[in-house]
Formats: structure tokens, sequence, C-alpha cells
């Protein structure tokens, strides 16, 4: 009789159907999640072995195994989108212990429902969802030998989810990574895919803001794109404030992308430390070839040069919305 993919650790909750109440497993094999950016569509392999199971399936086995050991809880990247998740993630693949876990689909699905839990619309009951959540982490806590620790690296839009997941996870630590507004608006004004998904995002980072009593008086189609995405770094600096100061704060810490980028050894030996790992492996990771590549694409050279080449072309070539956004939100933060 074949094993359920549920008993086999090289499958992964790949997609998660709210309406059809199912989850698509799929087997990856430890290097096939450290090639994979994001695990979407992107990274399915060809002839892709799995299936789809109930929800209730997933839901029921890890009850069933709760009182078996289990690995050690995933530690989490959170960032604010296309300020050098991808590239941290990478970094720490140097570790031998770490198994990547990079944008899991179905966090992102949860992340996208959780705002309308308490709603008659919701296709999970609260319980349901952090039931849902629990179950999943667990699934992706489970790194394949030779690793012994998963760090998952969420999509921007997954958030909101932080407060849950250190409230459930006792063992996760989390490493808040941003970067100041004037080069994130230059970062994601130079790419249309880029503004794409911080508009994605403005929905549920306005709500954010007008539930803190910012913006209150504003609807998401009076905000041209560019101050969109304003809006969503001042969401997301707050949010990220509110849980460093919080009752979790101590397991979590913030990271700016530009100081990572200036002084590498010092930030990667505060992240190491926070995790828990060795800071021996520390100068490996400064040496990582990563840095000289496209984290997202790894075919492609791209290093700090190339970056801060882009950046100012950028902040030239899209001056007019920068200093309308910046100038904007600070009117907004002054309410």
């Amino acid at each position: 009789m074949t094993a359920s993919p549920l008993d086999q650790p090289e499958f992964l909750p790949y997609k998660l159907d709210l309406v059809g109440q199912r989850v698509l497993w799929l087997r990856l094999d430890a290097a096939q999640r450290r090639e994979a950016s994001f695990l979407d569509d992107r990274a399915l392999p060809p002839n892709a072995e799995g299936g789809w199971l109930p929800l209730d399936a997933l839901l029921s086995h890890r009850a069933a195994s709760l009182s078996s050991r289990e690995a050690p809880t995933a530690h989490a990247i959170f960032h604010i989108g296309h300020c050098g998740s991808t590239l941290l993630s990478r970094l720490l693949d140097t570790w031998p212990q770490v198994q990547p876990v990079r944008e899991p689909l179905p966090l992102r699905t949860l992340a996208e429902a959780w705002p309308t839990l308490d709603e008659p619309v919701s296709r999970l009951s609260p319980t349901q969802a952090d039931d849902t959540l629990r179950a999943l982490w667990t699934r992706w806590s489970q790194a394949l030998p030779p690793h012994s620790r998963s760090v998952v690296k969420a999509t921007s839009s997954c958030n909101g989810l932080i407060a849950p997941l250190l409230a459930q996870q006792r063992g996760l630590r989390a490493v808040l990574l941003d970067m100041p507004l004037r080069p994130y608006l230059a970062a994601l004004l130079k790419s249309p895919a880029s503004v794409f998904d911080a508009a994605s995002a403005a929905a549920e980072r306005l709500r954010y803001l007008q539930h803190h009593g910012i913006a209150r008086h504003l609807s998401l189609h009076q905000i041209p794109l560019h101050r969109q995405c304003a809006m969503g770094w001042l969401a997301e600096q707050m949010r990220f404030d509110a849980i460093a100061k919080g009752r979790d704060g101590d397991r979590v810490i913030r990271l700016d992308f530009d100081a990572l980028l200036s002084f590498p050894d010092r930030e990667l030996q505060h992240v190491a430390a926070h995790f828990g790992l060795d800071v021996a492996h520390v100068a490996a990771a400064v040496a990582s070839p990563a840095w000289g590549r496209y984290s997202k694409a790894q075919s492609h050279g791209y290093g700090r040069d190339d970056r801060e080449h882009d950046l100012a072309l950028s902040m030239q070539t899209f001056a007019v919305e920068i200093d309308d956004a910046e100038a904007w939100i600070a009117a907004l933060a002054a309410i």
C-alpha cells in the first residue's frame, strides 16, 4: 500500500484551496527546495508527483502526531517586499543545517483570508484558520536530511500573520526586513511588476492603517499607485514597530537591507545569533556568490554596484513621484 504524502516529509503542502477545502501535496527534494525562489507555479518540477487531499486530513494528521517528537519550529523572514529578502534567504543557505522554504503559496492564501475570518463571507472559522496555520507551519518545519532547521521566507503580503504565528509557535524567531522609504520607492517604481505586487497588498495595508487611526478619510481608489506603494511602507513600519515592542518582541529583530549591504559581517552575525546558528559560518555567507547574482534568478549576474546604479537611475526617472509620495507619507504620519 502506497504511503500517504502526509507520512512522507518529501511532500510539501503546495496549494491551499479554500473553496474545495483541500490541499495539493507535491514531492520536492532538498535540491529543488534550495533552488526555488518561490514555492508556487514557477517552481513546479516537470512530471510533478503529488495530488490533492482534504484539508481535514492535514488537520487530523497533525492532531494525531502531537505526541510524537516534532522537528524544531521553522524560523521566518518577513519583509516589506523587494528589499533583499531572497538574498538574505540564500545567504542563510550557507549554513549546512538550514533548509529554505521560500514563499509557500498556502501561506499567502491564508494571509488573504485572515482579515475576513470574523465575517460571514469567510470560508474558514477563526479556529479552523488557526489550526490550518499551525498544521502548515509544522509541516514546513520538517527539514529534509542533512538539514535540521527550516527558515521560511514569507511573501510580503503575509505580514498580517506574524502576530498569530508568534502567538502559536513559541519556538519561532523572525527577522523583520525593510529599508528606508526613498530607496524602497525607487526599487518598486523601476519595475511595473513590483508596483503591481505592492498594489496587490495595498487593501490589507490600508485596512491596517485605518484600524490604527490613520488615513480613515481615504479609499483605495483615491490613491495613485506610487502613493499606494508608500502607504504600504508606512503600514509595515507601524506593524513591525508594534510587533518589536509587543509581548513577543524578544523573538523578532529588525533588519535594514541597506545596513546588510554596508555591514554584512555585523548584520549576519546578528541574524545568526538570533536564529541560534553558528556565527563561525558568517564568513562563508559574506563570501557567498549570491551577492553577485540576481537572487530570484541565480543565472543572472546582479551585484551591489548594479543595484546602486539602478536605484540612482530610478530616483532620477521617478523623482516627481518619489518626492510626492514622501511628502504625502509625512503628512499622513503627522495626522
